[in-house]
């Protein structure tokens, strides 16, 4: 999934320009345009951009758990730790079940998930 193609398209979709666009999210026009060209982007990124159009691009991430990025309030200092997993064609399945997993020890331990 090609997250800054997905952005570019639904900026387009609302009629705002690169530049446009770029006063909306809070940057330079010229990193806008980078922007659009990296297929992988930070969640705060994409919730920065989610909030900015007001289009949920969490939608676009794992259906297993549901991410919410135009609903979720910041809430004091807090920092943010973004990993890729890569794994074989097939395991989809044991994927999806190890995160739900993962998700229920983190929001037991006090951590907020996002997505």
């Amino acid at each position: 999934m090609h997250f800054g193609k997905i952005v570019k398209e639904v900026a387009h979709a609302q009629g705002l320009s690169a530049a446009e666009f770029s006063e909306v999210y809070g940057c330079k026009e010229q990193e806008m345009l980078l922007m659009y060209e990296q297929e992988d982007w930070k969640s705060g990124d994409i919730k920065r951009a989610s909030l900015a159009l007001e289009h949920n691009f969490g939608k676009y991430l794992d259906n297993a758990l549901p991410f919410d990025f135009l609903n979720t309030p910041l809430k004091g200092d807090k920092s943010e730790y973004l990993f890729t997993i890569k794994y074989p064609k097939g395991k989809e399945q044991l994927l999806k079940t190890w995160l739900s997993k993962m998700a229920m020890i983190a929001k037991a331990i006090g951590l907020e998930i996002g997505r």
